[in-house]
């Protein structure tokens, strides 16, 4: 693999990650909601997701769950409906964000929370089947393909957990916002939740 084509693939990814989405979407509403302290867990927990689907990618395994479409479909399905869940919760919840939350523990466990980046990057089968489509046009032909996909994996998953934080940190610094805004913070970041779940549902099969 030449530099020029690592570079490219590094800006390419870095494209292709700020891109907001059910992560994104998460992220930032736990941060708005408890802190970029507590949106490292969902963090912790969709990059954890982020390793097994790159571990499908490089040994081939995902070209195997691309002829199971009804499955795919399925779990496409779980993920929309764990996200609606959560907004819902989120848009229901009767406290508003106050001066006093700024430094309150929050309403989740730091397990809960890694586990609900967890799902909702494990439930977006959509990913899975873009890697495996996107990691090929960086691999050199002259070359082992097995190591250069190691490669690719691993800087996928530094820039997203290097993008998806930087999300975090960027919502944290909006938190004083929300604040002012009383219950329609709840309201927002709820809807954001669900137009997230959204999106996952009308995504083409």
């Amino acid at each position: 693999m030449t530099l020029q084509l690592y570079l490219a693939f590094v800006a390419a990814t870095a494209l292709l990650i700020i891109t907001p989405g059910p992560v994104v979407a998460l992220v930032t509403a736990t941060s708005i909601r408890w802190g970029a302290k507590n949106a490292f867990w969902i963090i912790a927990g969709t990059a954890t997701s982020c390793v097994i689907h790159m571990l499908l990618v490089c040994f081939g395994l995902s070209a195997l769950l691309a002829q199971i479409g009804e499955a795919l479909f399925w779990i496409k399905w779980l993920g929309a409906a764990y996200l609606l869940y959560l907004g819902i919760r989120t848009l229901r919840e009767n406290s508003a964000l106050a001066a006093d939350d700024l430094n309150a523990p929050p309403a989740k466990s730091p397990r809960r929370l890694y586990g609900e980046g967890f799902l909702v990057a494990f439930f977006n089968p959509k990913p899975l089947i873009f890697y495996a489509a996107f990691f090929p046009l960086f691999v050199s032909a002259g070359a082992p393909a097995l190591p250069q996909l190691m490669i690719l994996a691993a800087t996928f998953f530094v820039v997203s957990i290097l993008i998806d934080s930087g999300w975090a940190l960027a919502a944290d610094r909006a938190r004083p916002v929300f604040m002012r805004l009383g219950r329609w913070g709840n309201r927002i970041t709820g809807g954001v939740l669900v137009m997230a779940a959204a999106g996952l549902a009308l995504s083409r099969k």
